[in-house]
């Protein structure tokens, strides 16, 4: 290394002089042009280079799609305004005839007030009587499907009716006062009803379950006849096919209608099948399409 007024610059090179030209900065002006001088470009402004471009521009404006444009038609989609005065009204044979004129609705007449009254009080009276009319129908309609109308079978004097595997008779006569200390009363006459059952076969042995008795008249009047005595036995199994087991009743009639008393029995559906558990015998008696309204009018 030599003297002190060169030194070693960082990339390697010498440092230079600060006055010499070498040491200025790059966008410096040169040396001889004066420091007050105005170097502000003031000619006209740069063009671009100036490009031949095929074909012709027009405005971007609506285009039609469809139906295409024909060679006579504008491409403007903007109407245009009409001028008064310019319309021009075609031939009479070429315009297309316009509808006549619907004729005018008649003049509405006026109700009178008691018309009027008279047409409500109607109304209303109607509704009054389809509510009230409406319950009473649906609810005579579930009492006739729980409860349908009777199927009589017309039993002659001292004869049997067979019904779902079972023989039935009827015994039936009057009898004093039951009551030992009861005063006699002529209005009212006491009768005893002996019901006979038998079953005919395994079927019948299990239809044991009590039937609904009744005493009946020509007018149709009915009374009822109470319990007395049931030798027919509660188990299946002690039910015996051909044996007659008794069912005693009596009753009250009117002294009049005694000796035309008939006797209405209405068999049981219950069937007692042995072995069957309380649930399956449920089940059996809410599916099943048989109905009680099969009744036995026995006739004297």
């Amino acid at each position: 290394m030599r003297g002190s007024d060169v030194s070693e610059t960082p990339m390697g090179g010498d440092r230079q002089d600060p006055g010499s030209p070498d040491s200025r900065d790059w966008f410096a002006p040169p040396l001889d042009q004066p420091a007050d001088m105005d170097i502000t470009y003031t000619g006209p402004p740069p063009q671009p280079p100036s490009i031949p471009i095929p074909g012709t521009l027009r405005p971007v404006g609506d285009l039609r799609v469809w139906p295409a444009l024909s060679e006579e038609e504008h491409t403007m989609t903007v109407p245009f305004p009409a001028v008064p005065g310019t319309r021009v009204e075609l031939p009479a044979h070429y315009r297309r005839p316009s509808p006549p004129a619907p004729p005018p609705p008649p003049a509405r007449k006026k109700m009178s007030r008691g018309r009027r009254r008279v047409l409500l009080g109607s109304g209303a009276f109607l509704s009054v009587a389809a509510a009230i009319a409406f319950p009473l129908w649906f609810a005579r309609g579930v009492y006739e499907y729980g409860r349908p109308s009777d199927h009589i079978h017309i039993v002659k004097p001292k004869q049997a009716a067979t019904w779902q595997h079972v023989s039935w008779r009827v015994a039936l006569w009057p009898i004093a006062d039951p009551g030992p200390s009861a005063k006699p009363d002529p209005s009212r006459q006491w009768m005893k009803v002996v019901v006979t059952r038998t079953a005919l076969d395994g079927e019948g042995a299990i239809r044991h379950g009590t039937p609904d008795v009744k005493l009946t008249d020509g007018s149709g009047r009915t009374w009822l006849a109470q319990l007395v005595n049931d030798t027919t036995p509660s188990a299946t199994a002690e039910n015996k096919v051909g044996t007659l087991y008794k069912i005693e009743l009596m009753g009250v009639v009117p002294t009049s209608v005694a000796d035309k008393i008939e006797v209405l029995v209405r068999p049981s559906i219950t069937r007692d099948v042995p072995g069957q558990s309380f649930d399956d015998s449920m089940k059996a008696s809410v599916t099943t399409e048989e109905k009680q309204d099969q009744v036995l009018r026995f006739t004297r």
